[in-house]
């Protein structure tokens, strides 16, 4: 990646940093709102109101990601890997062709 995209990168990830922050803070602002609702009066549609917020809030937040992935092979068993050297590269290599080529490189 050239420096410009990398830069531009880092400017676009600040921004939505930014504006991430931004909608925490008003969904909070409408969290609290439907929590003393949900809370003091019992109002159901506040409570699930409230629930979908604190989602909305995780999922913004990132903290609905999942912890880690499994990969798994045929029928859920082991996956095999191999290693491959620097002549079976080169073979691949050769099999996939160049991709200057097809003119679209």
């Amino acid at each position: 990646m050239s420096k410009a995209l990398a830069e531009r990168s880092t400017v676009l990830d600040d921004s939505a940093d930014e504006l991430r922050k931004l909608m925490v803070e008003r969904l909070e602002q409408l969290f609290f709102g439907v929590y003393r609702s949900a809370i003091r009066n019992g109002d159901l549609q506040a409570a699930d109101r409230a629930v979908r917020i604190i989602e909305r809030s995780s999922h913004l937040l990132g903290l609905n990601r999942p912890v880690g992935t499994e990969v798994s092979g045929p029928d859920g068993g082991a996956l095999q890997a191999e290693t491959a050297g620097l002549e079976e590269l080169q073979r691949l290599t050769a099999l996939a062709g160049d991709p200057g080529e097809d003119g679209q490189g």
